[in-house]
């Protein structure tokens, strides 16, 4: 397995349990309910792009993989906000319930 995949596996999972729990969760709304599965297939071409990419320069590939995981973690991607931003919102620093507004 190369170095790349498991950050690759990361990201894709974090967005997945963004899409599927976190934002339900922020929202009050069923799991599961308008989960995108199309983050799946991406995140298997992901891993292989990386994994290709990594024949011909193994730190530029790692390095790539990362940035993808903190911009996940930290922007708005497909149908939910941030996962920072609901992680928030369920631990009760968003006051107001709705994503994206500050805390008071």
């Amino acid at each position: 397995m190369a170095q790349s995949t498991g950050v690759a596996l990361a990201v894709g999972t974090i967005t997945a349990a963004n899409e599927a729990l976190f934002a339900p969760l922020a929202e009050h709304q069923k799991p599961f309910e308008n989960f995108n599965w199309r983050i799946i297939p991406a995140t298997l071409l992901f891993a292989g792009a990386l994994a290709g990419l990594e024949k011909l320069s193994e730190p530029f590939a790692v390095g790539l993989g990362y940035i993808a995981l903190f911009t996940v973690l930290l922007t708005r991607t497909g149908n939910a906000p941030a996962p920072i931003e609901n992680i928030a919102t369920v631990l009760g620093y968003n006051q107001n319930g709705k994503t994206g507004g500050t805390a008071k």
